[in-house]
């Protein structure tokens, strides 16, 4: 699977404000997170893949010629 429009939006976002968004991996779910007005965490995006499919649309996104077997 490819990065849907919404997961590369964030993907860039994430890249082009990295002290006001991380992205947080976890074995089953890849998600985006900032702080609240509180200073809180919160996730305010979760990616559409994970693992080697969410590695497998990375690579491409990035102009990788890539392929899954």
């Amino acid at each position: 699977m490819l990065f849907t429009k919404e997961d590369k939006y964030w993907f860039e976002i994430v890249r082009e404000t990295p002290t006001e968004y991380q992205i947080l991996i976890d074995n089953d779910s890849i998600w985006v997170e900032t702080d609240d007005t509180n200073g809180e965490t919160i996730c305010i995006y979760t990616f559409s893949s994970y693992g080697y499919e969410f590695i497998y649309g990375l690579l491409n996104h990035i102009d990788i010629n890539a392929n899954m077997c």
